[in-house]
């Protein structure tokens, strides 16, 4: 399969975040990239990006592959409850970061939400993350991400934003840790964007799964609608 044709219109992802998308490392991306095996485009200046939508195609195109194998994997953290305090304490600077952060079909739809329920969107999964930290394992906040991710793919959100969300609260995690009166050290900071990150491949896996299967079945009457959460912002 060869790169397609470069273009500047519309939304693209870097490296970086079409391969947390994918759940895959960047390196693994870039082979096969290389190996055109994975729609992508170069820019002028010789970066690779991905078209979320050609990703969506290209994955459900692929054999589904079940994500409870692994539920119990990798879900181990430091208990650490002052950070798990700190999170909390700043959960409304999260919220304010996310404002500035959130790109592109993910902001459209979150700003589609009242101010005050976008907060609480965000404190939902700020509160997630922290829980975490307090308890030492993710996996309840792992399910939360699976099956967020899970019914997006079922209705047939594209992989920019179901994982737009995601990857702006990162970012605004780390901000908000960052900041005075009293900044998390650098270590402190980056446990929690790995723990967030965790999730973020979560939701990617459980959304590729449900686009190959639901493409694979075609759509089924009477079928439940996907849940709430679904529905919403990370």
């Amino acid at each position: 399969m060869a790169p397609r044709a470069r273009r500047n219109d519309g939304p693209w992802l870097s490296v970086s975040a079409a391969a947390r998308a994918l759940g895959v490392s960047p390196s693994t991306l870039r082979l096969w990239a290389s190996e055109d095996r994975i729609p992508h485009v170069r820019t002028a200046g010789g970066h690779r990006r991905f078209d979320p939508e050609a990703l969506r195609q290209w994955l459900a195109r692929q054999p589904a592959r079940p994500t409870r194998a692994t539920r119990r994997s990798a879900t181990q953290l430091p208990v650490a409850p002052g950070l798990a305090s700190a999170l909390r304490d700043r959960a409304g600077q999260v919220a304010e970061a996310v404002e500035t952060l959130v790109e592109g079909p993910a902001e459209a739809a979150y700003r589609r939400l009242p101010p005050a329920e976008r907060r609480g969107v965000v404190r939902a999964w700020v509160d997630a993350v922290a829980d975490a930290f307090e308890s030492g394992s993710l996996t309840e906040a792992l399910d939360r991400a699976e099956t967020y991710g899970r019914g997006h793919g079922l209705a047939g959100s594209s992989a920019e934003v179901t994982l737009g969300g995601s990857l702006a609260l990162e970012r605004a995690m780390d901000r908000a840790l960052a900041a005075p009166p009293v900044a998390m050290t650098e270590p402190q900071r980056r446990e929690v964007v790995a723990a967030m990150s965790q999730l973020t491949v979560r939701v990617a896996t459980a959304w590729a799964a449900a686009v190959a299967g639901r493409t694979s079945r075609g759509p089924v009457l009477g079928a439940p609608p996907p849940p709430a959460q679904a529905r919403r912002f990370p």
